[in-house]
């Protein structure tokens, strides 16, 4: 007469369960890392976006006006109107386009804002040619908090006196 077996041992079980953990601590491991990337990508486009929105202000205003703002720099939330960067939309004397990062008017951007404490920075150079020709060298300097760690995205624009 055949002893049939129909249970698993306690070692077949052991194994199976080694096995199971050798894969999924990478599969989950590289879940994680992926999730600090997009995160890190995210935080760098968003700085790359808002140098190129204080370029664009820059570009529209006086030359005269263009001044320094030293680090640690201006923050971006709960900021007061400045000629860089606030208010966000337009660039005109009208009201109607205007809006401001305030936890009320702007609550998701804004909450991003102080979780990361974006602050923008600029360091204004004057290039003289004479007969009234000046160029302004202007870097634009991004900073936030990312996982404990201070970061910055820089970048120029010339402005031309003429």
């Amino acid at each position: 007469m055949r002893n049939k077996r129909r249970g698993l041992s306690l070692t077949e079980v052991i194994i199976a369960l080694a096995i199971a953990i050798m894969v999924m601590v990478p599969v989950t491991s590289m879940f994680s890392t992926s999730g600090n990337q997009v995160q890190k990508s995210r935080n760098f486009s968003f700085a790359a976006a808002l140098a190129r929105r204080i370029s664009q202000h820059i570009m529209a205003m006086p030359f005269e006006d263009i001044a320094e703002v030293p680090l640690p720099g201006q923050s971006l939330h709960d900021s007061a109107d400045d000629p860089y960067f606030s208010p966000v939309i337009n660039f005109s004397d009208n009201q109607s386009g205007i809006k401001r990062i305030k936890a009320g008017e702007m609550p998701a951007l804004y909450d991003f804002l102080v979780m990361n404490d974006f602050k923008y920075s600029l360091s204004v150079s004057n290039v003289s040619f004479g007969a009234g020709d000046e160029i302004k060298s202007v870097a634009i300097m991004i900073t936030w908090k990312e996982a404990g760690r201070d970061m910055i995205y820089r970048t120029h624009v010339y402005v031309s006196s003429v």
